[in-house]
């Protein structure tokens, strides 16, 4: 393909053999034979290579010094793949300093093209082009001999052979990506726990098939399909790689961020205690503080110096829906739905999560993102379970979280507003962003809304998906991969919204990307 595409390029330059850029005037009073590139090639090459060589006007001595010193060179430097490069012309500075110049070649193409680059430029010349010719096709070519030998051989010098490597994205090597923040911390659950749940005794993990299925992993713990939001949000800000769990995080990685999510967590400690063991918030905390006392160390304790390094960073904290999920409305196994109205109990979430963003800013973090809860009243599971009058989700559900997410873009308001000093909060609405993924799904490409792609019963949401489960065949068509958890493409939209969007019903006050800007 490669030698297509150059052939391809080549061939077009070639083109002024039979359509010329130049005008050229033909002469009336005789009319030479058609000629062709085959042809006049047969012409050159009739004299044979060592006759070429031999009689060029190029074999002086002036000329062969040009070429004495250009021999391939190698560099080596630790743990980089050895380069070759081809010196070019010295370059002197204050008349006595000489300086080797070189182009950086890839390899393979320097070394076909080196071989030939003299034979090849002059074969070219008046000599052995012009003078075997015809005298009114040789007044023709003479006239262009400039542009038709650099057409010819610009592509076996040095420089010629870098330009053609760069039009067509050949032997450069990429250099890696700048992230636009220096490290992404992410506090959460489900929805963006990638493994931590994996060594612990609970019912909420994800370590098994067909979790993972479109991964390139496989399952690792991601309650999806595919990625997460926090993962294509880490490539929206350049990250290199996905930010791997705190769970198998450890010295120096920590300086990129670290995701401390957990399966089950929410803001109250008991949450999610009906599925096993998990991290709730308030421990994913503990955790950011133990982190940024082993990440002194990196800056000999200087306390400024870091607390300048994780100010630059995100935070990303997406906590409540269980909250809602695995407590208020599992009344069952819960009783604070008798204890407390729903803005009672939406105001005491707020009030602790208050404090944990106040404990999160107090240890560094400065660029903050806070989600809301999501449309979870629409959700597989709930739909299963429902039984409305004329109403497609459970509006209870949806009230009652509407009184939490008003109070938490409070919340952001007064934390920007000088509550936390040098403080930049950022709200995303995942309610009104999953209502329009709902409201929209054509335009998205969804087929399915109301049902998971894995999942046992109603909906596929009675039971979640189970090990070794076969799901849906096109994840692309459905909204949720299992009874809970949006698919991957969901996923993209989501954070894409969340990322560049420039409605404010989205990402409050500004989007993430501005926020990573500043």
């Amino acid at each position: 393909m490669i030698g297509e595409r150059l052939g391809m390029a080549t061939g077009r330059e070639l083109g002024f053999l039979n359509k010329s850029p130049y005008p050229i005037p033909l002469r009336r009073d005789r009319e030479p034979k058609p000629v062709t590139f085959v042809n006049l090639i047969h012409i050159v090459m009739a004299k044979g290579k060592k006759e070429l060589l031999a009689s060029a006007p190029w074999r002086v001595e002036e000329e062969e010094e040009k070429f004495k010193d250009a021999k391939l060179k190698v560099t080596n430097q630790p743990g980089t793949t050895p380069k070759m490069h081809v010196p070019g012309n010295k370059k002197y500075k204050n008349d006595d300093v000489a300086e080797d110049s070189f182009t950086e070649i890839d390899p393979e193409l320097r070394y076909r093209f080196q071989r030939n680059f003299q034979f090849i430029g002059h074969v070219f010349s008046i000599d052995t082009i012009v003078k075997p010719l015809p005298p009114a096709m040789a007044y023709n070519v003479s006239r262009n001999l400039s542009f038709f030998t650099r057409i010819f051989t610009q592509f076996f010098d040095p420089e010629g052979i870098a330009n053609a490597q760069k039009s067509l994205g050949l032997g450069q090597e990429e250099k890696p990506q700048e992230p636009q923040v220096p490290c992404l911390f992410i506090f959460g659950d489900s929805l963006v726990d990638n493994g931590n749940n994996n060594g612990i005794l609970t019912l909420a993990r994800a370590n098994y098939g067909p979790y993972g299925i479109d991964f390139p992993e496989g399952a690792t713990g991601r309650f999806t399909n595919g990625r997460t939001y926090v993962d294509i949000l880490a490539q929206l800000l350049g990250f290199p790689a996905y930010i791997p769990p705190f769970a198998r995080t450890r010295g120096r990685e920590l300086l990129r961020g670290t995701n401390f999510a957990s399966g089950a967590a929410g803001i109250r400690d008991e949450t999610g205690n009906n599925l096993g063991d998990h991290m709730s918030m308030n421990q994913q905390v503990e955790s950011y503080v133990r982190t940024v006392q082993e990440l002194s160390r990196y800056f000999r304790g200087d306390l400024n110096a870091l607390g300048t390094y994780l100010s630059k960073c995100i935070f990303y904290s997406g906590m409540g829906s269980n909250d809602y999920l695995n407590n208020y409305f599992m009344t069952d196994f819960y009783s604070s739905s008798s204890q407390f109205t729903p803005k009672a109990y939406a105001d005491a979430l707020l009030q602790d999560y208050s404090r944990q963003l106040t404990n999160l800013h107090k240890w560094g973090a400065r660029k903050v993102v806070v989600t809301g809860v999501g449309l979870i009243g629409c959700i597989p599971y709930e739909l299963a379970r429902y039984n409305g009058n004329g109403s497609r989700c459970n509006e209870v559900i949806n009230s009652a979280i509407v009184l939490f997410n008003t109070g938490l873009k409070k919340l952001v308001d007064r934390f920007n507003k000088g509550q936390l000093p040098g403080a930049k909060f950022v709200y995303l609405d995942s309610y009104e962003s999953s209502k329009d993924l709902v409201l929209n799904a054509k335009t998205y490409g969804f087929q399915e809304v109301d049902k998971g792609c894995c999942g046992v019963g109603k909906n596929n949401g009675q039971i979640t998906c189970l090990p070794l489960q076969t799901p849906c065949d096109d994840r692309t068509k459905y909204l949720f991969w299992d009874a809970f958890h949006p698919t991957e493409v969901a996923n993209i939209l989501l954070a894409k919204k969340s990322y560049s969007s420039k409605s404010k019903s989205y990402a409050y006050p500004i989007n993430i990307h501005q926020l990573a800007m500043l």
